[in-house]
């Protein structure tokens, strides 16, 4: 094994799945910030008691894999937005397991944008969840981006 291809723990704790979006990043960024709106379209997490406006530092309660044995609910802070490209929140608890959340939009033509959803994880459990866990989070993972596209692509086309 090459030494540039060897997986560390570091990598180990990260989930990282991408689309492609026929879309402007407007749109995208549309659906995608609008936390109270995920509860239509969103199979990944339901939003309550949402920000009216993104901005760092603010809260939102997040009901995780709902109608799902691992569902669970907790308080997310939003740590990053800047407007068309990144949306990130941290979550969890502090030590134990929390992961950083990370929606990046980069755009690929006038009506094309690729988004890159990942999340880094920490704390004692962290190893130890996504050992057990990984195959399922890729999967929901996936299911976000798939769910967002369709939601983007529908609205686009009209």
């Amino acid at each position: 094994m090459e030494p540039n291809s060897e997986i560390t723990l570091q990598d180990s704790l990260n989930v990282t799945q991408q689309i492609d979006i026929y879309a402007s990043r407007i749109q995208v960024w549309q659906v995608l910030a609008d936390l109270t709106a995920h509860n239509a379209w969103n199979p990944n997490f339901q939003v309550e008691e949402a920000p009216p406006h993104l901005k760092v530092g603010a809260q939102a309660r997040l009901h995780a894999a709902p109608d799902t044995p691992q569902a669970r609910v907790f308080t997310i802070e939003i740590l990053e937005v800047t407007e068309l490209a990144v949306l990130e929140w941290q979550g969890g608890e502090p030590g134990v397991f929390q992961g950083i959340h990370r929606f990046e939009l980069h755009e690929q033509g006038p009506n094309q944008t690729q988004l890159v959803n990942s999340e880094s994880f920490s704390g004692e459990m962290a190893a130890t969840v996504l050992q057990t866990s990984r195959s399922g989070l890729e999967q929901g993972f996936a299911a976000f981006n798939e769910a967002l596209k369709k939601r983007v692509e529908a609205g686009a086309s009209q």
